[in-house]
């Protein structure tokens, strides 16, 4: 019996040392981040490179648009000709130096929509590229819950199987209490030091998940790599009743992909009217100021010796033949217009189906989640009965265990759910481009 007592005590200091080295992050020194889901949204948002790129895309479709946009201002340049003449004829009315300045200007009058559709088109791209850019942003929320829910799905799981360990130290004393009545075979002690000792790389395993998922997060957020963060939220147990025709209307309504695609439609629309249109003639006014003259004397030129000009008028311009530029630019712009409007179908089925199966999954795991609850209940007080039972006698070990085992895979099916929900009511957010809230939805209507 004292052979068996020192074999038990022997497990348990090295069970208790296996736990030391996992708690090191809790020393003094290492700095604690306690955030939130709504923290570390916003910080993934502050950090995320990928939303600083869709900002420089806005603004480089805006630059775009005022270059088109310019076509429409008037044209307005300043020039200046200093010419050495050093060998002409003398029939020729030239002389050795000559200065030629003025400013001059033009204005586009009518071009049949070639400019003005041009300006739309580009209008319509900075629109898209702001839709685009939002729908970087709804990825990167998306992102940030799936990466916090993960961490707090770790963290709870270590919890669980932290409890598990502690369960199972419990029925070891219920076993040692036996032992002390005569009650408990050899292969009975060693059997529930093996079960205790099993407990302790699931309870690594589980800390292991944690602190990978709790890098996964330190990144996204761009914290300090020192630090140790500490989830302050948890997962919800009550969760909103969705209307899926209000959350397809949503999707139709609110979500940016299908928007921008929707602008990048009628962007190429307008660059494909304004394609037709350089096929026809463009009338534009001139004008223009100017001081030319000579002199075989004075390299400067003076004054005195400089007329003054000055002339306006109308221009048609008519392309003939420019080699097939204008063809090749027209079957281009049509291309990209058909390339946009099956994009825009694409992406509007797939977004469908996700939306479909988001659902679905969503109203299954509510009905799981009632079931978890209900089996964690009655396998914690399943438990509870056969530990009085063990410690009477009435059950074996084997039932203890299984008994144990039971409680530990319900709460961890339970956080499973949990943590699939969430996810799931995050990527219907994601994909109607907000919260949804039915009572401000039919407040609109």
């Amino acid at each position: 019996m004292r052979k068996t007592m020192l074999c038990i005590t022997a497990v348990t200091v090295c069970v208790f040392f296996s736990f030391i080295p996992a708690r090191a992050e809790d020393a003094p020194g290492n700095p604690v981040l306690q955030i939130g889901l709504d923290e570390a949204i916003k910080r993934a948002l502050a950090a995320s490179e990928e939303l600083k790129i869709k900002d420089s895309e806005v603004a480089k479709t805006r630059g775009k648009y005022r270059e088109e946009r310019s076509a429409l201002l008037p044209q307005v340049t300043a020039q200046s000709t200093w010419t050495r003449n050093m060998a002409y004829p003398d029939t020729a009315e030239k002389t050795d130096y000559e200065l030629s300045s003025g400013i001059s200007a033009s204005q586009v009058l009518w071009s049949f929509g070639r400019v003005m559709y041009a300006v739309s088109s580009a209008g319509r791209a900075v629109e898209a590229s702001r839709f685009n850019r939002e729908a970087g942003r709804q990825d990167i929320i998306y992102t940030a819950k799936l990466c916090y829910y993960s961490s707090l799905l770790s963290k709870n799981s270590l919890s669980i199987t932290e409890k598990s360990y502690a369960n199972a130290l419990e029925n070891k004393s219920l076993m040692g209490q036996r032992s002390n009545g005569g009650r408990s075979s050899r292969y009975e002690i060693v059997r529930m030091n093996a079960e205790v000792a099993a407990r302790v790389p699931t309870v690594n395993e589980a800390r292991t998940q944690f602190d990978s998922a709790a890098e996964a997060l330190k990144k996204l957020i761009d914290a300090d790599p020192g630090c140790t963060i500490s989830l302050t939220g948890n997962f919800r147990d009550n969760y909103d009743e969705f209307s899926y025709d209000k959350l397809v209307a949503a999707l139709y309504k609110q979500e940016p992909t299908l928007k921008s695609l929707e602008k990048s439609i009628e962007a190429a629309d307008a660059k494909l009217k304004s394609r037709y249109a350089g096929f026809l003639p463009t009338v534009s006014a001139f004008t223009s100021w100017n001081y030319n003259g000579g002199s075989n004397e004075d390299e400067s030129v003076n004054r005195s010796n400089l007329d003054r000009y000055s002339f306006a008028g109308v221009k048609v311009s008519i392309p003939v033949w420019e080699g097939g530029e204008k063809e090749a630019l027209l079957s281009q712009s049509k291309a990209d217009k058909e390339i946009a409007v099956l994009k825009s179908r694409q992406t509007e089925k797939a977004f469908l189906l996700e939306l479909k199966k988001a659902f679905l999954e969503y109203e299954q795991y509510k009905d799981n989640l009632k079931a978890n609850i209900e089996a964690v209940d009655l396998s914690e007080e399943s438990f509870k009965q056969t530990q009085e039972m063990f410690a009477s006698g009435q059950v074996t070990l084997t039932d203890l265990n299984d008994a144990e085992l039971l409680l530990t895979n319900q709460r961890l099916n339970k956080e499973m759910t949990l943590f699939n929900i969430n996810i799931t009511q995050a990527k219907i957010e994601k994909l109607i481009a907000g919260q949804y809230d039915e009572q401000a939805d039919e407040k609109k209507s």
